[in-house]
């Protein structure tokens, strides 16, 4: 089933020392959406008239699929049986949603004999409870964009986990793109270091 393990509770993490900050520095963080991927070992092609009979559907115009929700969750199907499912917020939802998904498909009469689904990626998010300052951010860390005219984060990128950053003035911080957790832990850990490090932050602690 679901091959990356992720935890479904928020989790605590302590910084090593930090120069200038004497006292032990610690953050919270929690998993706040999972992408899992869909796949369907199909006899015939995917018929989404039959689906769009069984429950309301809306077609994207892009791609040669149709979107569905089940329990808050959204599911892209494509005809070759592969999909695409946002909005779980931790995995244990996994098992409920395929017996969801499994009733649409035996309804509108898709015919399968293997159905798996594997978590790819997921959304974190932190909050330091300490206003940053985006401008001198940008300036002081590397692979690091700020255009507030376009985006009202900095966006910092982390290549050796492929994964990215953004980062709000207002202390929030929000992950992308990053496929394991040891690799989110680390990457996180030595983005939030260099805040205290560099000091990115206004002078005010207060939100």
């Amino acid at each position: 089933m679901a091959q990356i393990s992720v935890p479904s509770s928020t989790k605590i993490l302590f910084l090593d020392n930090i120069e200038n900050n004497e006292e032990k520095i610690k953050f919270e963080y929690r998993i706040t959406n999972i992408v899992a991927l869909g796949v369907l070992t199909l006899e015939e092609k995917v018929n989404f008239d039959k689906i769009e009979e069984i429950i309301d559907v809306r077609y994207l115009n892009r791609f040669p699929c149709i979107l569905f929700k089940l329990l808050g969750v959204s599911i892209i199907i494509f005809k070759n049986g592969k999909m695409i499912i946002t909005g779980l917020k931790n995995q244990e939802q996994i098992p409920k949603i395929r017996e969801e998904i499994e009733k649409i498909l035996h309804k509108s009469g898709v015919v399968y004999t293997d159905f798996t689904i594997s978590i790819q990626n997921f959304v974190a998010m932190t909050n330091l409870n300490k206003r940053i300052n985006l401008e001198l951010t940008c300036l002081t860390l590397k692979n690091t964009i700020y255009e507030p005219e376009q985006f009202p984060a900095a966006i910092v990128r982390d290549d050796n986990v492929r994964g990215a950053f953004l980062i709000f003035s207002n202390s929030k911080i929000i992950c992308l793109g990053i496929r394991d957790i040891t690799d989110l832990e680390i990457s996180m850990k030595n983005l939030i270091a260099q805040l205290y490090k560099y000091d990115l932050f206004f002078p005010s602690d207060s939100l």
